[in-house]
């Protein structure tokens, strides 16, 4: 009996590129949604994806967010990969970018975070990829999948951001734009425990109150999402009952 192949694929990324977990669901991948704190797919516990179409890919070399990315995902998985999707020639058209300028991201990428960069041409093109990435991994190399990975020598700084990223629905860049507002992981979940959510009379709008709404991207589903996580009994939650 042939193995099964696993992908894990983190939720933001499913919510936008839904047509991918349906193409490995069809082809026999089974294919779990979690919050991935550090990339887009993870098929092994060495090689996590990051998939980037090829607007955002530029975009994220202008606005800074590409190196420090890299910089999380290279110190978590020993192979890491980027898909870049679609046609960089259109890209070089319409972006005042000089083409020199993106492939120099590129041999950073490569020569300064270990990179393998794999070009596909539209979402059918990247699940047969990744397919063949977990078939590598988990059938030829026999490799464990392992969602989160972190090495001993990841500065204490990494730490907290791969910390802040394990809470739902907050990945890498949404927790060092908390870190950076809130300054310690601590004072992050201080704020999450004890925001509050107020609703409209009619009970249509719910409003976000306190510091926690002057973070751009935070709003009172993913308060509401953390504050169960941190307040929930372990103990209820794993089914053994109450201590006396």
């Amino acid at each position: 009996m042939d193995k099964i192949l696993e992908v894990c694929v983190d939720s933001n990324e499913a919510s936008a590129r839904r047509e991918i977990v349906n193409l490995l669901q069809m082809s026999g991948c089974r294919v779990e949604v979690v919050n991935l704190p550090v990339c887009d797919y993870v098929v092994s516990d060495r090689c996590g994806v990051e998939r980037k179409n090829v607007s955002d890919f530029v975009n994220s070399i202008k606005d800074g967010r590409l190196f420090s990315q890299a910089k999380v995902i290279a110190e978590a998985y020993d192979r890491p990969v980027l898909v870049l999707e679609g046609r960089l020639s259109r890209v070089f058209k319409r972006s005042r970018m000089l083409p020199s300028s993106i492939y120099g991201a590129m041999a950073s990428l490569a020569l300064d975070y270990g990179f393998s960069i794999v070009p596909t041409e539209d979402p059918d093109s990247t699940a047969v990829l990744i397919k063949r990435l977990a078939y590598r991994e988990q059938t030829e190399e026999n490799r464990p999948l392992q969602l989160r990975s972190l090495r001993r020598e990841t500065p204490p700084h990494q730490q907290q951001l791969f910390l802040l990223a394990g809470l739902p629905n907050i990945g890498s860049i949404l927790g060092e734009e908390l870190l950076r507002h809130f300054d310690s992981p601590y004072r992050v979940f201080e704020e999450f425990v004890t925001a509050e959510i107020s609703v409209s009379k009619s009970g249509k709008t719910r409003r976000l109150n306190g510091p926690l709404n002057e973070v751009k991207g935070v709003g009172p589903i993913i308060v509401e999402n953390a504050q169960r996580l941190l307040t929930a009994s372990f103990r209820e939650l794993c089914g053994l009952g109450s201590e006396d």
